[in-house]
């Protein structure tokens, strides 16, 4: 049987914001079914989630928010729904602030859209480090797939039931908020962008340190790399 939309939010100690955010999204959104893809979390967060009404998978923590939103692609895709968004556990992606999201993926705008915090004036503004990366990421992205994205790293994407199968069958596939737009747009789907408002984290302490920050970048630029066509690189028409 076919259903609408599921929204899917990996979490790991988000006890302090997890179920007010799952009310808010049965308020605002009431067709959307909720599923919270949880890190083993070693506070109250799987416990907050189901009181206020969600579904909750515990993924192993090594598998990352990366294994969670693949777990999360594929119950949709198995359960057969023909939306699929991804938010935030911490309280950055109000559910109010999605729903111009939602609606321009029913209108068949584009198979694939994140919620870019870089398109209006958005309450949170990443630091210096943070801002470079996404920058250079983009501009990769953009000479090498010709996909114009502004904000690579959303933690706010949305895709119709064409690329949820997509993702979902592809065997090669590991997720991230990068290579899930360059694939996607590599494989001829529709990618485009839509302003978001990324509030300012509510409670707990973000995981992009420098370091991570850092590893974030290099990780994903030397995996841009690697997914361009090997005689492509041979010719030198590669830039990485």
């Amino acid at each position: 049987m076919t259903k609408d939309l599921l929204v899917i939010i990996p979490t790991y100690n988000e006890g302090a914001t997890i179920g007010s955010i799952v009310r808010d999204l049965f308020e605002t959104i009431p067709q959307c079914d909720v599923l919270v893809l949880d890190g083993y979390s070693t506070y109250d967060t799987h416990e907050r989630a189901v009181e206020a009404g969600a579904r909750v998978t515990d993924v192993a923590k090594s598998l990352g928010i990366g294994g969670a939103v693949e777990t999360g692609i594929l119950y949709a895709y198995r359960e057969g729904y023909e939306y699929l968004a991804r938010i935030d556990g911490d309280g950055q992606h109000r559910p109010v602030d999605l729903l111009p999201l939602i609606e321009a993926l029913r209108r068949d705008e584009a198979d694939f859209i994140i919620g870019s915090r870089f398109l209006g004036e958005s309450d949170y503004k990443p630091n210096l480090l943070r801002n470079t990366s996404i920058a250079l990421i983009a501009w990769l992205i953009r000479m090498l797939y010709g996909i114009r994205v502004t904000d690579c790293t959303s933690g706010c994407q949305l895709y119709n039931r064409r690329l949820i199968a997509f993702f979902a069958q592809d065997n090669h596939f590991e997720h991230s908020e990068v290579r899930a737009i360059w694939t996607a747009g590599k494989a001829g789907f529709r990618v485009t962008e839509r302003f978001i408002n990324m509030a300012a984290r509510e409670a707990g302490t973000s995981s992009f340190t420098s370091l991570a920050g850092l590893r974030y970048m290099f990780t994903n630029l030397v995996d841009i790399c690697l997914s361009i066509p090997v005689s492509v690189r041979r010719k030198g028409k590669s830039r990485c």
